[in-house]
């Protein structure tokens, strides 16, 4: 996390992953980079925010990993990472980058497990439940859309059914089925989002790319449903009513887009004068 913030601060690009093929929205996620979930949770773009989690995972994580082994813990952040993520883009339609949904991963693991240990009773001690749970709450009702609150969400759940399914006496069977059921739903959010309107967008745009206008329309439809000023989605929309033959679908749409956003509608102006010369 570090290494990749030291990266970022000294390239000059706004966006300096994006020469790797990291975008980190989530229409990028849906044209088939699953991966981004998981990378998202390493990046920081402010030294606050990554000093807050790498002291946190640091202080929280130390006595988890003495307790239960590097194995274990690696693949906690790395699968909380992933699964926190998914629930941010299930939630909020964003990816979000930062690692406090893994920081809420191991809280949770650790705060179920603490009397196994003295060291983790010492670490994970009822003040420390507080400050969680006041940061937790307090964000939801405070900054619900300006931080990453499905993320933090979705590590509370997966650090819980982790430490259920491995350290806790009761019900294992019943945890494990928890955390499989966690990561199969992460895994599917990474593919099919219907109640989401960037899922639909998306998939209208690889419909149009293959020339499938009918399907194209359809899902440009769906996403205006769902959140219907999208200027973007209508231009889009409009070119596929174009393709497909339906002029009077387009212009009426046009008329519609001229409303939301004069500059995008105007586009379509200097496409017509260019196709006249």
């Amino acid at each position: 996390m570090v290494a990749l913030f030291a990266v970022i601060s000294v390239t000059p690009n706004e966006a300096p992953f994006a020469s790797w093929g990291y975008r980190g929205d989530a229409f990028q996620v849906w044209s088939g980079a699953a991966w981004v979930l998981l990378v998202s949770a390493f990046i920081h773009q402010g030294l606050w925010h990554l000093a807050l989690n790498v002291y946190w995972l640091w202080t929280l994580g130390r006595p988890i990993e003495a307790a239960f082994g590097p194995l274990m813990m690696g693949l906690l952040l790395l699968t909380s990472a992933f699964v926190s993520s998914s629930f941010q883009l299930a939630i909020f339609d964003n990816v979000g980058v930062g690692a406090s949904g893994m920081t809420f991963a191991v809280f949770g693991f650790g705060w179920l497990a603490r009397g196994k240990s003295a060291e983790l009773r010492s670490i994970f001690t009822p003040k420390t439940g507080i400050l969680f749970a006041s940061w937790f709450v307090g964000c939801w009702i405070v900054l619900t859309r300006e931080v990453g609150n499905g993320a933090h969400l979705g590590g509370l759940l997966f650090g819980a059914v982790a430490a259920g399914a491995v350290v806790m006496g009761r019900r294992p069977r019943l945890a494990k089925a928890g955390a499989i059921l966690l990561i199969l739903l992460a895994l599917g959010v990474s593919f099919v989002c219907p109640w989401s309107a960037t899922w639909w967008s998306t998939m209208g745009y690889r419909a149009h790319a293959r020339g499938q206008y009918d399907l194209a329309i359809e899902a440009y439809d769906m996403s205006l449903q769902l959140r219907p000023d999208q200027p973007w989605v209508m231009a889009s929309l409009i070119r596929a009513y174009r393709a497909s033959g339906k002029a009077d679908a387009a212009a009426s749409l046009l008329t519609r887009l001229g409303t939301v956003s004069p500059a995008e509608a105007a586009k379509f102006d200097e496409e017509g004068r260019t196709t006249i010369r």
